[in-house]
């Protein structure tokens, strides 16, 4: 599998960013205060980032895109540190954006958010300084998305750099030259653009026209549920982070075969009208509002299936485990590791998600996840064949999602 970074369809992930009203995730910090800086500069430099952008030619799209919506200028304050994950004009062309041209003639509100979401501002952040903690360190850039209900504080759409023994990143997009010090704060070039997201996950993964079992199988395993109990409220809370292994359609259509076939047997069917019948049962996502597999699927089973899919780990404050982690291709490590689910919050000594990344230089080539359990059932822990993430790093205002072709099970 080949993990493409970004490319032309990106565009559409930044129309949304500039004017949304939906909120990020609640452990984001206010944004902080400018830093006054007294002479000598922070950096011995006497060359201020927006004054290296306007002057080096290899940064002359960036300059092209922050000129046009007037951030550039903000760029060349002495008075406030930034950081930023500057991309190069070999980013924007790696990214689908091939001259100044064409960013002249893109919606200004997606040229915005292409400059916004790579600045941090109030601080400098050098690749030292970013921590090694799984997965990531999340920071909020300048884009403005909502304000702190019953405050007065800003909400900003956060970005997540990290740094591990595969290099130094922001989200999943390599950085290719790290700390370029300047008066003002610092500069890490990047292999591309690194796109902000426009949709909650709920909104994304619906849209999905590959993943209608997996809404489905949601709806199914909502039943009877309240609030954020239902897993479709909580996909749709913006206020968070999350990592959701979404299996395809065409998984689910192989689960649901091997549930339905079995179950027919059971029932006294032979293995000819089981098999035919199990095929129709599967051939829909229909199937899982259908009352002739209640019994073979009920809804605490789908649940179970699903929570499986999301990664978990402790809340810092009350150690309850909570879908809290935003976990990039790169993040992973690669070697087998075991990943806490959303099971944990239940069953605190399950293993996990037995997960691994294989990576070409600085990219991940291929992402693989194991369930604990088998189908049919009994067979050694973990032995299953493995899912594969046939789509990386499908980022959305509240996570993070991979679209995966195998059914993961949690028992």
């Amino acid at each position: 599998m080949k993990n493409i970074i970004i490319n032309t369809k990106v565009f559409q992930i930044f129309i949304l960013v500039i004017g949304a009203t939906i909120f990020i995730n609640s452990c984001n910090k206010p944004l902080p205060q400018a830093t006054p800086i007294d002479y000598p500069p922070v950096n011995n430099s006497t060359t201020s980032i927006g004054e290296l952008i306007s002057s080096d030619t290899s940064y002359s799209f960036f300059a092209a895109a922050a000129t046009r919506t007037g951030q550039l200028a903000e760029l060349n304050a002495d008075s406030t540190e930034y950081t930023v994950f500057l991309p190069t004009n070999n980013a924007f062309r790696a990214s689908g954006i091939p001259s100044i041209d064409v960013i002249n003639v893109l919606p200004v509100q997606m040229v915005a958010g292409i400059v916004g979401y790579s600045i941090i501002p109030g601080r400098q952040f050098l690749s030292t300084g970013v921590s090694a903690a799984f997965p990531n360190e999340q920071l909020p850039t300048t884009i403005t998305i909502g304000q702190l209900p019953g405050t007065p504080l800003p909400l900003k759409l956060s970005t997540f750099p990290s740094v591990s023994a595969s290099g130094f990143y922001d989200n999943n997009i390599p950085v290719t030259k790290p700390d370029i010090k300047l008066k003002n704060g610092v500069i890490h070039e990047m292999a591309a653009i690194v796109a902000p997201p426009s949709q909650t996950l709920k909104d994304a993964i619906n849209s999905n026209p590959d993943l209608t079992y997996f809404k489905a199988a949601i709806a199914r395993a909502d039943s009877g549920q309240v609030g954020l109990n239902r897993i479709d409220s909580l996909l749709g809370y913006a206020v968070t982070n999350m990592t959701v292994l979404a299996p395809n359609n065409a998984a689910f259509q192989t689960l649901i075969f091997g549930f339905a076939y079995s179950y027919l047997l059971q029932q006294g069917y032979d293995q000819a009208s089981a098999s035919q019948l199990a095929n129709t049962l599967a051939s829909g996502p229909v199937v899982f509002s259908n009352p002739v597999l209640f019994s073979a699927l009920p809804a605490a089973t789908v649940r179970g299936i699903i929570v499986y899919h999301f990664l978990a780990s402790p809340n810092p404050n009350t150690g309850a485990i909570e879908p809290n982690i935003r976990v990039f291709s790169n993040n992973f490590s690669s070697t087998p590791t075991f990943y806490k689910t959303l099971v944990n919050s239940v069953y605190s000594t399950h293993p996990g998600i037995l997960a691994q990344a294989t990576f070409a230089g600085p990219f991940v080539s291929d992402l693989k996840f194991t369930g604990l359990g088998t189908f049919p059932p009994g067979g050694a822990p973990f032995s299953g064949a493995p899912a594969t993430a046939v789509s990386l790093d499908n980022h959305a205002v509240n996570g993070v999602y991979y679209v995966i072709d195998k059914v993961l099970l949690p028992q």
